[in-house]
Parts: C-alpha cells; structure tokens; sequence
C-alpha cells in the first residue's frame, strides 16, 4: 500500500491544504480564507478523481474553472465544497457558501435549472453522513432536487416547450429533447433517493419509473452508460428486496415460510447472474460497482434473515423461539458478507478518498449485519466466545480499516487529546473503534445458551448492541463550535448591526460565489 500521495500525481498537494492546529492552553481561531483561482482548479482536478464514483453528474474534460463559472456556476460551487472535505475549515467555509447560495437562488428566488440540480446531486453524492449521522439533511436535499426535476420536466419522456417561462433551459434541452446531462442527473436523482431511502427505511421520494430504463437506453453511445445502467439495476434490484420483505407478513405454516424463502433467494440470485451476464467484465471489476454487486449478495440474506429491520430488538425475540426457518441461510450471509469485506480490503487505499456516501453507507451496513449475525449464530450453532470469534472475522476488518482511515487521515492521532478539528476519516475511524470496543465487550459473554428472553422482554446484554452514536467519548467529534471557524457566526468589521434585519449577524465568509462568477468568469 502506498502513502497518499505517493504515487498518483493528480492529486491534490495536500501539503498546501493543512488543517489549523489549536493547543490546549491557546486556543487559536481558524480563521476564513479566499480561494484562489489557482486553488480552485486544484479543488477541481481533485474532484475529477472521485466523479467516476457518481457517473451522474459529468465534468467535460476541457473544463475550467473560470468556463464552469460561466455556464455552471452552482455545480462548480458544489465540487469546491465537495472537493475540499479532507481540509474541515475550508471545507466548513464552503459548505456554509453552498447552503446559503442554494437558499437564495433556489429557495427564495425560486431559481430551477439543470445546474441547480446537479450541484445539489454532487453535494449529496459525497454528503459525510457517516461520520455524523445525527446531522442527517441529505434527505432534505435530495427531496429539492426531486421536486426541481419534476418542475424542470425531466418526469417526461419529451420536454413541453410551453412550460419553460421561469426556467433556464440551458444544458436542459437539445432540439426536442432532452440533453444526455439532463437524463443522467434524473436517473442520479432516482438513485441516491431509493439508495438513501433504504438505508433509512424512509419512503422513497422518487419511485422507479420505465422512463428510466427508456433514459438508459439513449445513453448507450456515452462512455458511461454502461456504469450508470449496471447502478440504475442493481439500485432497482435492492429496492425490489428490500419491498418484497417489507410487504411480507408472518403465515404461522414453517414450510410454507421456508418456501418463500427459499424462492425469493433464488430468484434475486438468478437475477444477479443475469446481470453479471449482461455486464462487460470492465465495468464489473470498477470498485463501486463491485461494491454494489457484493452488497446486493449481502442484502438479499440479511434481509431474508430480519437483519435489517427496525425495531431489530422485536425481530430478535421472535428468532428465539421462531429460529430461521433454514439455518443454512445464516452460513450463505455470512459468507456474502465475508466476501463484501474482503474486496472492500482488497481495494487499493486511497480509493477510499473517493467514496459516495452511498459507498460509504453499504460499508456500515455490512458490519452492521455482521455484529448481527454474530449472535444469532453463535446462540443457534451453541458456539463460545472463542468458536464465534475464529469464524466471524469481524474484528480483523474492524482493525484493518481504522489502521487505513488512520493512515490516510490527515488530523494527528499520536496525541491523548481530542483534535479540534478532525477530518472524516478521522472521526469516521473513531466510530468503528466504538464499534469494535462495543462489539468485543458483547463476544466476551458469549456462551451456549447465552441469548434468552423472558416473559418481560428482557434480553441478554451480550446480544444488544451499542450505537456509536450513543458513545460520550465521541460527543467532542460531533459538537465542534461554529465559533472556532474564525468567528464564523460572529460580525465582520464591516457588518452592521441592526434590529431590523437578521441578515447582519449571519457568517461574514470570503464571498467564493460573487469572485466565481465575476472575476473568475472573466477569465474565460
């Protein structure tokens, strides 16, 4: 494995993107800073390594900065926002710019175009919401961009031309209609909603239409089709599991349950060979594809098996006196997700950087229905803590990816105290260390008979799980002052105060949209 850095010259030279460092006994302010021209193209060369992540939104290859802030100005906002997460108090300056331009142009402006919705989509590709779930608005994001491709018409197969009178329709519509970027950035839309809907078990705010399929189809001469196609259908086939199980309820007859079980397994597998068959081999071996071919192996056990319901705690009384109607399910889960783990480890470090938070979410989930299935089977195969710990390997993973988050992260982790200002893979790594502590403290009790309800719904402790989220010692990585970020919050020098409006006493930040679209306009 190679440094950051060390072998790929088109990253960014982090060395010139450094955190500000605080002592204990001095606080120091992080003060706000101006981007320059030449730190955008470097944010935006950044950026063009983790796009093929999100093949939805597509920077052509000869653009700039100062020709993105002609004709796309919101969506270069997004990719200096998004391009800038390693870096926390630049990346907190740009966050607070994207939020407050999306308010003014989109919210009350009411401002719709197809650059309003792929700068929204690029913000919430890469949203960090694995690191801080409790600050989850990925939703309320992408519920804005579903209702802006619905007023901009991308529900439709065709445009209606007489229905454009307060909307740009640049980029939008070529001839009669619509451009291929306008057809990618709705099937990115249907993506990240079902794919953040499942995950939240929420109701998908855009639901799977044969539109799309018919979007795909017109995409085949683009470079890119094939990977937004393989996504679009396994997307498809997750959601169809996950509703199959959704909709299913209890019958009381075992054989009749087993059958179904067993049915439902076999056809989504069949339908994954078809897919695989349909898939050229390099498009198969890109790692966020085979991210999600793996997951959707994982997915289709898990939730055959419960693993992935709410309340789980109701579910896992009802396995103790209603155990798997086909034990040989737990062994197949396991193994998916032994085999998702395992190409996640095989995957070169760095890729990490790029991550969607989509990626980042099968991650979780996958550990997630490891602890899990830890229990289960341990009570159902009547293993020890030492039979469960050889045959699930959960800790080794956990180990394996904090040691790399660790190394690629740039905030110090050689020191007692708390970092003041922790990048994502930082805090990223301290969750699964909760999660390790946690899970480890749980295997320890582990013995044959273990699992046991009584009549009180009371649950052994070594089958109840601990949400990192729930941990105080991560408390400090969650609640970071907007205070320290240069007196963010506080008013500039040539800020007014005033009763009569709000406006005086909001961040008073370098304005990156007025230069973007001013002086690195002119440029171009």
């Amino acid at each position: 494995m190679h440094a950051f850095g060390d072998t790929d010259p088109t990253r960014v030279d982090e060395s010139r993107i450094c955190s500000a460092r605080r002592s204990p006994e001095h606080p120091a302010i992080i003060e706000h800073r101006k981007v320059t021209l030449e730190q955008a193209e470097e944010l935006l060369s950044s950026f063009r390594r983790m796009a093929p992540h999100f093949p939805f939104v597509q920077v052509p290859g000869d653009a700039t900065v100062p020709s993105l802030s002609r004709t796309s100005p919101f969506l270069l906002l997004a990719i200096l926002t998004t391009a800038s997460i390693r870096d926390p108090p630049l990346y907190h300056q740009m966050d607070f710019e994207f939020k407050r331009i999306l308010s003014t142009k989109v919210i009350v402006e009411g401002r719709k175009s197809l650059d309003s919705v792929q700068g929204i989509l690029v913000y919430v590709a890469w949203y960090p919401l694995h690191a801080n779930p409790k600050n989850n608005q990925a939703f309320m994001y992408i519920n804005l961009a579903t209702s802006l491709t619905s007023d901009l018409g991308l529900d439709l197969e065709l445009p209606n031309l007489n229905s454009f009178g307060n909307i740009s329709t640049q980029g939008l519509i070529e001839g009669a209609s619509f451009t291929d970027a306008a057809k990618r950035a709705y099937l990115g839309c249907y993506y990240l909603s079902s794919a953040l809907s499942l995950g939240f078990q929420k109701p998908p705010g855009l639901r799977y239409r044969n539109l799309m399929d018919g979007h795909g189809q017109s995409l085949l001469q683009d470079e890119s089709s094939a990977e937004i196609s393989s996504l679009i259908k396994l997307q498809r086939l997750a959601e169809r599991i996950a509703e199959v199980h959704r909709s299913s309820e209890p019958k009381g007859d075992l054989q009749m349950e087993a059958l179904n079980a067993e049915v439902n397994i076999q056809m989504f597998q069949h339908e994954v060979q078809e897919w695989r068959k349909s898939i050229a081999t390099s498009v198969r071996n890109l790692p966020f594809i085979g991210m999600a071919e793996r997951y959707l192996g994982c997915a289709i056990y898990s939730h055959e098996l419960g693993f992935l319901r709410r309340p789980y705690r109701d579910h896992l009384r009802s396995m103790t006196s209603n155990p798997p109607v086909n034990p040989a399910h737990l062994e197949s889960c396991l193994q998916a997700a032994k085999t998702f783990c395992e190409y996640l480890l095989s995957l070169p470090e760095t890729s990490y950087l790029d991550f969607t938070a989509i990626q980042w979410s099968m991650v979780v989930h996958a550990i997630l229905v490891l602890s899990r299935l830890t229990f289960v089977m341990a009570a159902n195969l009547g293993w020890d803590s030492d039979t469960t710990r050889s045959n699930v390997p959960l800790v080794m993973y956990l180990d394996a990816l904090c040691y790399r988050f660790q190394h690629l992260s740039l905030t110090p982790s050689d020191t007692a105290e708390t970092p003041q200002n922790p990048d994502v893979l930082y805090v990223f790594g301290m969750i699964l260390r909760s999660c390790k502590k946690s899970y480890e403290r749980r295997v320890a009790k582990i013995a044959p008979g273990f699992l046991i309800v009584d009549d009180a719904n009371v649950i052994d402790m070594a089958a109840r799980g601990h949400c990192p989220m729930l941990d105080p010692a991560l408390n400090p990585l969650f609640d970071i002052s907007d205070s320290t970020y240069g007196g963010s919050y506080e008013l500039s020098e040539s800020a007014t105060p005033s009763t009569s409006s709000t406006a005086a006493f909001l961040p008073q930040y370098h304005d990156v949209w007025a230069v973007m679209t001013g002086s690195w306009a002119e440029e171009f």
